[in-house]
This record gives structure tokens, C-alpha cells and sequence, in this order.
């Protein structure tokens, strides 16, 4: 079932959420930069370490890509684009926007991408 198109109150939300998601990310992403690279201590030889820098590296590159589905949601927002499905072009639901508020695709078109 197809969404409507978002409000102007709507969109300020949905900003303003991605805006506190987009602090939350960056952060994360300069803190995990500092672990990953071992913070300048060398820790050759010892599995544990190597295990949390792999670790690390994996969650910043989620971040990273978490990070531009963030920045491309704002620009929609910007290019009033915000809301409307890539795959079938219908308005995405409010509800899945509260939730994921970078989503791209409705849930149908997103539950076909993800089973390829």
C-alpha cells in the first residue's frame, strides 16, 4: 500500500532526524578511524587486538556507507525527491520513512532488491 507524499512538517522532520543521525554517524566514524588504526600503539602479534581492528574497519566501512545514505537522503530532501521509491516510484509509507528515514526504496521494492 502506497504512502502519500510528505508534508512540509514532515520533511522538517524527517531532516531534522537525519541531521541527529548524521552527528551520531560522523562521530562514530572519526572514533572508529582511532581504533582501527590502533590509535598509534602497536599491538602486532596479539589476536585479540587484530580481531577488534578488523572489527573496527567492518563497523567503518557500515558506517561510511550509512554515512552517504544519510547525506543523498538530504539532498533529496533538498531536490524534493525525498519520500518517493526508487524501484517503483510510488511515496514510500510514513512508517517505514520513521524508521529508516535514508530509505530509498518502499518495503516491497526494498524486499526484491534484498533477495537477489
Amino acid at each position: 500500500m502506497p504512502g502519500k507524499k510528505p508534508t512540509k512538517k514532515d520533511l522538517e522532520d524527517f531532516e531534522r532526524q537525519l541531521r541527529m543521525m548524521l552527528g551520531v554517524v560522523t562521530g562514530d566514524i572519526g572514533k572508529l578511524e582511532v581504533e582501527a588504526l590502533g590509535n598509534g600503539r602497536d599491538h602486532q602479534g596479539d589476536e585479540g587486538e587484530g580481531y577488534f581492528q578488523e572489527f573496527s574497519l567492518e563497523l567503518l566501512q557500515r558506517d561510511e556507507s550509512t554515512l552517504q545514505e544519510i547525506l543523498d537522503a538530504l539532498d533529496r530532501i533538498r531536490t524534493g525527491e525525498f519520500g518517493r521509491c526508487e524501484g517503483c516510484e510510488v511515496w514510500i509509507r510514513k512508517d517505514r520513512l520513521r524508521a529508516v528515514p535514508h530509505a530509498r526504496n518502499c518495503i516491497d521494492c526494498q524486499r526484491a532488491a534484498e533477495s537477489l
